[in-house]
C-alpha cells in the first residue's frame, strides 16, 4: 500500500501495470486514464440528493451474450443509440443502476469512449462481502470499476482488486480484516469452548467427528459482515461493540452503560442454537473425523439452508438495533446484550491511535484522537478499558473500521470499503 497523494492518472498507470497480463485491457492506457477521470468525477456529484455509486464495465457489446440469467451470467441491454462516457452520464445513469445488481456499459468506439448499455448481473457477485456459502459467478475478465464514495475508484478484474484510489492513496490489496490472524486469535477462547461442546454431544455416536476451528469461526464471521452490510447499505451508521465474558460475570464492562438490556434468555444466545444445530446437521451428513467450511459449503440440504436463513436474520436483527443512538453490544459468543450503549465520557481517552496499514497491524502509522467522530472516539475509550473487547465502527458514509488494543495501543484498521 503506497502512501502519497494519487490522481486518476496515476491509478491508471498503476492498474496498467499490475493488470494480469494473460487478460488484454480493451481501452489504451490512454483511454483508461480518461475512464477513471471520468468516474472520480463523477464520484464527487450527487443525483436527487443521491450519492453517484455504480459499477462501470468496460467491454464490447459482442462480449456479452444477448440473453442470460441474473447470477448466473447477465441480461445485456443495449441502448439504440450509444452515449458519450463523461461524468455527466454516469451521474445521471447510476440510479437506474443499482451498485448491487447492475452495471452501466462502456467501450472504446473509433477511438471515442462511449456508452453503450446497460447490464443486469444480479447480487450474487457480492457473496464474500455480504457472507454466505455461495459461490461468486465471473462472467468477464474485462476490468469493472467501482464508484462507491467521493474520490473512491477502484479497478478489478474476475473480482480481484488490481487497483484502488481512496482518500488520495493507491492501494493494491483490498484489507479485509476478517482474514487477520489477531482476530482469529482474539476469539480462541470462546471457539475452543464451541468446539469442545459439539465434541462432548458427539461422543456417544459410532463415528464422532470434531468441529474444525475455521468452521466456527467463519460461520460467526458470515453473520457479522452480513451486519456490517445492512448497516452500511442503510447509510445511518452504527457501532458493535463485542465484549469478553469475564467482564459479564463481573457486572458487565466499566463505563459502558446499556439503556436497553436484554435479559439472558435463549432468543438473546440464539446465535449459539442456531451454530450448533448446523454443526449437528453437517456431522449428520458426514462420516469425517473432522467437519470443516467445504462440509459445511457443500451441503444443499433444506435445514441447512433454512438454518443459514437464520443466522442471516439475526444479522437484520442487528442492523436494525444498530439505527437508534447508541452502540449495539454482544459477548464475544455473539450473545446480544443490548443496544443503545453509551461509552462513558469519563473513560480516559488513549493519548494516541495507531492506523494499521496492513491486515496483521505489522505495520501502522499514528493517527490523531480528535480527527474523527464521536463514534471513533468511544471506540478508543472502549478499546483501551477493555483489552480483551473489539469495536466495530461503521460511519454514514459507509467507512467501516476495526478498533481493538495491541500491545496496550489502541488500534484501528479500515475494512476496504468496495466490495
Amino acid at each position: 500500500m503506497s502512501r502519497y497523494y494519487a490522481y486518476p492518472a496515476d491509478l491508471a498507470h498503476y492498474v496498467q501495470e499490475r493488470w494480469p497480463p494473460e487478460r488484454a485491457l480493451p481501452v489504451t492506457g490512454e483511454q483508461l486514464e480518461e475512464v477513471l477521470t471520468a468516474c472520480f468525477q463523477a464520484s464527487m456529484t450527487a443525483e436527487e440528493a443521491r450519492a453517484t455509486r455504480f459499477r462501470l464495465l468496460l467491454t464490447s457489446p459482442s462480449e456479452l451474450p444477448e440473453a442470460g440469467e441474473p447470477n448466473e451470467g447477465v441480461l445485456r441491454l443495449t441502448f439504440e443509440r450509444d452515449r458519450p462516457l463523461s461524468a455527466n452520464e454516469l451521474r445521471r445513469l447510476s440510479p437506474a443502476t443499482p451498485f448491487e445488481t447492475a452495471l452501466i456499459c462502456g467501450h472504446a468506439s473509433s477511438d471515442a469512449l462511449r456508452i453503450w448499455g446497460l447490464a443486469h448481473s444480479g447480487p450474487a457477485w457480492l457473496a464474500p462481502s455480504w457472507g454466505g456459502r455461495s459461490t461468486v459467478p465471473n462472467w468477464t475478465y474485462d476490468p469493472i470499476v467501482h464508484v462507491t464514495a467521493p474520490g473512491h475508484v477502484s479497478v478489478r478484474c474476475a473480482g480481484k482488486l488490481v487497483g484502488s484510489l481512496e482518500r488520495g492513496i493507491l492501494i493494491d490489496e483490498g484489507l479485509d480484516v476478517f482474514e487477520s490472524r489477531w482476530l482469529l486469535e482474539l476469539f480462541a477462547s470462546e471457539r475452543e469452548q464451541v468446539r469442545a461442546r459439539h465434541a462432548a454431544s458427539q461422543a456417544s455416536r459410532p463415528v464422532p467427528s470434531e468441529a474444525d476451528p475455521m468452521l466456527v469461526a467463519r460461520i460467526g464471521q458470515q453473520m457479522l459482515r452480513r451486519a456490517i452490510q445492512l448497516i452500511r447499505r442503510a447509510h445511518h451508521g452504527g457501532m458493535l461493540l463485542l465484549v469478553d465474558g469475564s467482564s459479564m460475570l463481573a457486572g458487565g464492562p466499566r463505563g459502558l452503560r446499556l439503556k436497553y438490556p436484554f435479559e439472558g434468555s435463549e432468543p438473546a444466545r440464539r446465535y449459539g442454537t442456531l451454530l450448533f444445530r448446523i454443526l449437528a446437521r453437517v456431522a449428520d451428513a458426514s462420516e469425517a473425523a473432522l467437519i470443516g467450511w467445504e462440509d459445511f459449503v457443500l451441503d444443499q440440504s433444506a435445514d441447512i439452508e433454512r438454518l443459514e436463513q437464520a443466522v442471516f436474520e439475526l444479522s437484520v436483527l442487528l442492523a436494525g438495533l444498530a439505527a437508534i443512538d447508541g452502540a449495539v453490544v454482544l459477548d464475544k459468543r455473539l450473545r446480544i446484550l443490548g443496544f443503545g450503549a453509551e461509552v462513558s465520557a469519563e473513560l480516559p481517552a488513549p493519548e494516541r491511535v495507531w492506523r494499521a496499514l496492513d491486515t496483521e497491524g505489522t505495520h501502522c502509522e499514528p493517527a490523531s484522537v480528535e480527527d474523527v467522530g464521536t463514534r471513533h472516539r468511544a471506540a478508543y475509550r472502549f478499546v483501551r478499558d477493555n483489552p480483551a473487547g473489539l469495536a466495530i465502527v461503521i460511519s454514514q458514509d459507509g467507512g467501516v473500521s476495526f478498533v481493538a488494543q495491541r500491545d496496550g495501543e489502541a488500534v484501528f484498521w479500515e475494512q476496504s470499503s468496495s466490495p
